[in-house]
Formats: structure tokens, C-alpha cells, sequence
């Protein structure tokens, strides 16, 4: 096992114990669990659901493409993560579109905060990288890569966000008149 493999490791071994943090300074009550309605927990599990049909269309992409032996010019890890960062775009945007991305005992400025701050510092990370090492290697797209999808992830959730709390503010003044 190379130093890139153990950084790679290491580096998601941290993140998910960073997360475990991450979730508990979410909630009102610094609870690890997040609560949610009758309703918010039906659409979730419909979220899930396009999000694990989604992933299985993506892996039998993949798989054909390995049949075919096409050469993606990229690391199975970073076709990996790529399919990982699609299903959890679908889940997320599925959710928050419905109402059941905000738990019920979710600080929403705090969720706001962590998740700018986790985006700011994967594109800081993705564009530091690629602009010192460039987007290539040897002939195939860096693993880097995963921190600018990561960051992007987390951007395109904050826009999503921002536009369903327009909507929802521009629905809400259109009643009251």
C-alpha cells in the first residue's frame, strides 16, 4: 500500500469521524439523531429509493463500461466517489424540494454555516490542487477531483436550499394577499 492509498484512507476515515461531529452540532438538541414527521420520514424514504435506483443505473454504466473495455481515463475510486456524489445530489435535492431535509430538531443558520464552510474548504482544496498538480496524471483525471465534487455537492445543496426557501417565502406572500 503506497502513501496515496494511506492518505486517501486516512483522509476518509476523518471525514466520516468529522461527520459523526458535524451531525450532532446540526441538531437544536446536540443529539446525534435527527427527528423527523410522518411526512419528511415517507418522502425520505422515497429520496432513498431514486437515490439507490440511480446508483444502480450508474454502476451498470460502469460495469458495461468495463465490458466494453472503454477506458474512462479515471481511477476506480474517483468513478466510485462520482456515482456516491450523484446518488446523495438526488436524495438531498429529492428531500429538500419536499420539505424533509431539515429535521425537526435542525438548526437550519447552523446547517447553513457547517455546510458553506465544508464546501468553501473541499473547493479551496480541489482548486488548490489542480491548479499546483493540474487536472491530469499520467493521462487520467487526478483522484483530487473528489474534493471539487465534494465542494460542488455542497454548493449546489446551499443554492437548492436557498432557492425552495425562496419559492417557499414567494408562496407564502402570494397567500397572504
Amino acid at each position: 500500500m503506497n502513501g496515496k492509498n494511506i492518505g486517501m484512507a486516512m483522509g476518509i476515515f476523518i471525514g466520516i469521524i468529522i461527520s459523526l461531529f458535524v451531525i450532532k452540532a446540526f441538531n437544536k438538541d446536540g443529539k446525534m439523531k435527527t427527528k423527523y414527521d410522518e411526512m419528511q420520514e415517507l418522502v425520505r424514504g422515497r429520496a432513498y429509493k431514486y437515490a439507490f435506483w440511480i446508483l444502480v443505473i450508474y454502476e451498470v454504466l460502469l460495469i458495461l463500461a468495463d465490458c466494453l473495455n472503454l477506458d474512462l481515463r479515471s481511477s476506480n475510486y474517483l468513478l466510485q466517489f462520482i456515482g456516491i456524489i450523484i446518488a446523495v445530489m438526488v436524495h438531498a435535492i429529492y428531500s429538500i424540494w419536499n420539505d424533509a431535509y431539515i429535521g425537526l430538531n435542525t438548526n437550519p443558520k447552523r446547517f447553513a454555516i457547517i455546510c458553506t464552510v465544508i464546501s468553501i474548504i473541499n473547493l479551496a482544496i480541489g482548486i488548490g490542487e489542480i491548479t499546483n498538480s493540474g487536472l491530469l496524471e499520467n493521462g487520467m483525471i487526478r483522484d483530487s477531483l473528489s474534493n471539487l465534487l465534494c465542494g460542488i455537492c455542497f454548493l449546489v445543496l446551499a443554492v437548492v436550499l436557498f432557492i425552495k426557501r425562496s419559492h417557499d417565502s414567494a408562496e407564502e406572500e402570494s397567500e397572504e394577499v
